[in-house]
């Protein structure tokens, strides 16, 4: 095995394509009794996927680059910052920051599995989404490729499902958790600045203003699925779910475009598709 690649297996839908550090799994173990593929990682923690599902695995050298997103993407993360890293149930990699008290996924998430095992609903379709109470999530445009490095989109269902979206040790954050965030990093005017990857290469609408990126979340405008089921704002906005309701119809989220330098607190309807962020416990 490669000691700096990565193990990309290449897997149909809900899964999509999930990416797993070499360095990090133990074992690949193939049953034919089962029909299924095992990966063992070095922490014990064992996937299985079903032989049936899979397209292909390909193994990939890549040199490590610190600004580099765990899918191969360019320019991602800050160089000057030391990471951590998360696997989920689903095999999923993730680069980890801590920022004063708390440790953030520094990726947006992108796991199709709830983390009991629970596959969370892919639905393609606008006017299935729009009707949608329980959890779902979509690729931007139902375009796989945008996962890396954008992630998978949710609604708020998915976010407060009892299963857990996030690894295990982890969880979405609530409306309390981002005010801690927000409050060490210096309040929320010119936290988006902050807390957004630098340079024009994803935020295409750049106009100017510095992303610094040096709390290291590093992030991207993902864009969302909005009103109707229509799909929006890649290259320019991020947006984030909190767990916490406003009302029976609306949830609040943390928001942030490339016009401007804050980080807004706003709220959606629950059914909108937006980024997840995962913190540590």
């Amino acid at each position: 095995m490669i000691a700096n690649g990565q193990i990309l297996q290449d897997i149909h839908e809900p899964i999509g394509t999930t990416n797993n550090l070499i360095a990090g799994i133990d074992s690949i173990r193939f049953s034919a009794a089962g029909d299924e593929m095992q990966i063992v990682f070095t922490d014990g923690l064992t996937v299985n996927h079903g032989l049936a599902s899979i397209d292909s695995v390909t193994f990939s050298a890549l040199a490590e680059n610190p600004l580099a997103h765990s899918c191969g993407a360019d320019s991602v993360h800050n160089a000057e910052l030391t990471y951590g890293s998360v696997v989920d149930e689903e095999g999923n990699f993730y680069k980890t920051i801590v920022i004063g008290t708390q440790e953030w996924m520094a990726e947006n998430l992108k796991a199709g599995f709830y983390s009991n095992g629970d596959i969370i609903e892919n639905v393609p379709d606008s006017a299935q989404w729009e009707g949608l109470t329980s959890g779902g999530w979509c690729h931007y445009l139902n375009d796989p490729q945008y996962e890396c490095p954008y992630g998978k989109i949710y609604n708020w269902y998915a976010a407060v499902d009892p299963r857990n979206v996030c690894p295990l040790g982890w969880h979405v954050p609530s409306d309390g958790d981002w005010d801690v965030l927000v409050d060490y990093i210096g309040g929320y005017a010119f936290a988006g600045i902050k807390m957004r990857s630098e340079g024009s290469l994803y935020w295409v609408g750049y106009t100017g203003i510095v992303n610094t990126n040096e709390t290291g979340f590093s992030g991207l405008p993902a864009g969302d699925r909005g009103m109707d089921g229509p799909f929006e704002d890649l290259t320019t906005h991020c947006a984030w779910w909190s767990t916490t309701a406003n009302g029976s119809t609306n949830a609040w989220h943390r928001y942030t475009n490339w016009m401007f330098t804050e980080l807004d607190r706003l709220n959606s309807r629950k059914w909108h598709a937006l980024s997840i962020r995962c913190v540590r416990d």
